[in-house]
């Protein structure tokens, strides 16, 4: 049969067309395709053909909440470790250089042992001026100065930024790494026809890492976490998180000024080895790449690696808040605010999906409620603890009012409080609750035109839950009805599940020249 110029198009137009009414009718159909490696890998491909570039990422299911006690911020300082390459990206001479590795580890050994046969003499006492008997030994001291001399005789054996140079070599671009309270990941944005370099990096870089100038990176790590604690929010929020949560490691902070002193190679060994395995990872492909192409090329990169035993999952459980409470924060450079947070389930439990439409209704309802009443105030609403905002744990919503003087605390405190308790008791408009659903809709149509993003979703919430929860939690999300938010508000709105946070001044001080309401 043979068609002309204008019958072509006409079926050109009625295919697109169709694709656009398609589109449009489930906009949050993901054709996401699985491989299952049987090594416990698992690969997830989102097709993109037409797509010169891919969105590569590699997430482990492995983050702050399996760090313990003493040891906060272990789990972060693992990610920096990672990036100081392997015995065959970063080394000049492994041979050499292993044979220094070796006695690095087995000084640290002894090291260990001396730290503990020492506990009594070491041991903090104090509580406000951190007293202590003492803050070393001669032992501890000489083993320390043989560490460091280890160290810098490896160093001549050390090409650094080998792994940034050859992904940038081959047209890689967004090279970065995060690690947060549930997972770290790796990625990259490649030229389709280089894909197999991550594939190759990532799996050396998953086994065979090597814990390159290791002081040097706790000292950046002490640097980044003090630039952090600087900012005045942040030592609030800490204690806000503190107090939101019982148990759960999930408001734990990124760790404390003396826990960074405390890392150890054997510690930090024993992290990487038993959580980064196969059957604890997840590799997700955007772009322009299909599912056929890519298994072979990962099974040649990854099938070497066996099944590991389950890493250690996390065993905290979160009580049911039962009791209200009250931080006062006293700051001379934060601007006065109150605060309310409420413990809220994780991503996996139907209730989660509501609270992000609730948010941003909240934040309009208790906006115009300010107006009204003339109390001048800024609003802010979200999820977050530390730097994220979705869990596979536990969280909490935050709804935050910052104020023009403490004499605003009281009234804005008041508004907040009727807001959240009348929205447990009257339905919302229904053109409010349509303008909250059309701005997550926008977030979302953002998000999916955009591969790196779109990757980390899928990641993250393979994460969190499964990755097929995220289409489940998207059209949750569009399906909102006023019932359903307000009988959300009902439930989770009340006084025993409620923290309250104000900021005031010392007292006694005056307001101050400046304020930091960086978060």
């Amino acid at each position: 049969m043979q068609f002309t110029r204008l019958s072509l198009l006409t079926i050109v137009v009625s295919c697109v067309s169709s694709s656009l009414v398609t589109a449009q009718s489930d906009p949050y159909d993901l054709p996401i395709r699985e491989h299952m490696f049987p090594n416990g890998l698992r690969l997830l491909v989102l097709e993109r053909p037409g797509d010169y570039r891919v969105a590569a990422k590699i997430f482990t299911d492995f983050g702050a909440m399996v760090e313990e006690p003493g040891e906060l911020g272990a789990a972060h300082f693992l990610e920096h470790l990672m990036f100081k390459g392997t015995q065959t990206l970063g080394a000049t001479n492994w041979e050499a250089e292993r044979l220094l590795v070796g006695r690095i580890r087995e000084t640290e050994r002894v090291l260990i042992a001396e730290l503990d046969r020492a506990r009594n003499d070491l041991r903090e006492r104090g509580v406000i001026d951190h007293y202590r008997h003492a803050k070393t030994t001669p032992t501890i001291d000489s083993l320390r100065a043989t560490i460091t001399r280890l160290d810098a005789e490896a160093a001549q054996y050390r090409d650094n930024g080998a792994m940034m140079r050859w992904y940038q070599a081959f047209g890689g671009t967004g090279l970065t790494a995060t690690t947060e309270q549930e997972y770290m990941k790796f990625d990259i944005n490649l030229p389709k026809e280089r894909v197999a370099l991550f594939f190759r990096v990532e799996a050396d870089r998953m086994r065979n890492s090597v814990f390159r100038e290791f002081d040097q990176e706790r000292m950046i790590l002490v640097e980044q976490r003090l630039g952090d604690l600087n900012r005045p929010t942040t030592p609030y929020y800490e204690q806000m998180n503190a107090a939101v949560g019982v148990v759960h490691p999930v408001f734990w902070p990124e760790g404390y000024p003396t826990d960074f002193y405390e890392y150890t190679r054997a510690y930090q060994r024993d992290l990487y080895e038993r959580y980064f395995v196969p059957n604890n990872t997840t590799i997700v492909l955007v772009g322009g790449v299909s599912l056929e192409e890519m298994v072979p090329l990962v099974d040649h990169f990854f099938s070497w690696m066996e099944r590991q035993p389950e890493p250690t999952r996390v065993r905290a459980v979160e009580p049911k808040p039962s009791a209200e409470r009250r931080v006062i924060y006293r700051s001379k450079v934060l601007a006065p605010r109150i605060e309310a947070r409420y413990m809220i389930p994780a991503v996996g439990h139907p209730d989660r999906p509501l609270f992000d439409v609730l948010g941003e209704v909240v934040r309009r309802e208790v906006r115009d409620g300010l107006r009204a009443r003339d109390v001048g105030g800024q609003v802010n609403v979200n999820t977050r603890i530390v730097h994220a905002s979705r869990f596979g744990a536990p969280g909490s919503i935050n709804v935050e009012i910052v104020v023009r003087g403490e004499a605003g605390i009281a009234p804005a405190e008041a508004i907040l409080l009727n807001t959240l308790e009348r929205l447990g008791q009257i339905p919302v408009a229904v053109d409010r609750l349509d303008l909250a659903k059309k701005k997550l809709r926008t977030e979302w149509h953002r998000t999916a035109h955009d591969a790196d993003r779109v990757a980390f979703e899928i990641g993250h919430f393979q994460v969190m839950d499964r990755w097929q929860t995220l289409e489940v939690y998207l059209k949750a999300r569009d399906a909102a009805t006023p019932a359903a938010i307000m009988g959300l508000a009902s439930r989770y709105f009340v006084p025993e599940n409620r923290t309250i946070g104000v900021v005031k001044r010392p007292e006694g001080q005056t307001p101050a020249t400046r304020e930091d309401e960086s978060e």
